[in-house]
């Protein structure tokens, strides 16, 4: 038995790193819908990105158009929701429920409430006044149903990780020792 076979109960960072695979994989489909949403409510794609960008940059950044500081409002959402990404890996490790996509949907209600309620109500009021509601709680929820596959990434990270390399194959026959 390899060591990462052994060590699948245990926290480790491959349940971190899968759930940052998660969290961020999850993020580019919140923005992805997000962006869709904007297009149906005929309003530039840019602009959620714009006004997460505000928290830097001011209301000037707010716009609705193409900025250089567009990026920097995507690079906060990624790295935002990437964060809690590596919280939720964290805490469900390997385990796979038959219930978790729905466990996900509610995680995902529950940070939008408290980032929408709390957290971006005192660091950056522009959100909490201009962002579209119903496409972003849309999105948290489809976002919290893409954590749900980080128990899978973690399995597929430590399979990776247990495989043998030729060398030590080679090291154990005694080919290599010459």
């Amino acid at each position: 038995m390899y060591a990462a076979n052994a060590s699948r109960s245990r926290l480790s960072l491959r349940h971190a790193l899968a759930g940052l695979q998660a969290g961020v994989l999850g993020a580019l489909f919140m923005l992805a819908w997000i962006m869709i949403g904007s297009v149906f409510d005929r309003r530039s794609i840019w602009v959620v990105p714009n006004l997460f960008a505000s928290t830097f940059y001011g209301a000037d950044a707010y716009r609705n158009e193409f900025l250089h500081s567009s990026w920097a409002g995507v690079a906060v959402f990624i790295a935002i929701y990437g964060a809690l990404g590596i919280l939720w890996g964290c805490i469900w490790r390997d385990e796979s429920r038959p219930r978790l996509t729905l466990y996900g949907a509610v995680f995902g209600i529950v940070v939008y409430f408290v980032l929408f309620h709390f957290v971006w109500r005192r660091a950056n009021g522009l959100i909490v006044l201009y962002a579209p509601v119903r496409t972003i709680a849309l999105a948290h929820v489809l976002w919290g149903m893409i954590l749900a596959k980080s128990p899978k990434y973690a399995r597929r990270i430590g399979d990776f990780t247990a495989r043998p390399t030729g060398q030590e194959e080679a090291v154990r026959s005694g080919e290599a020792m010459k």
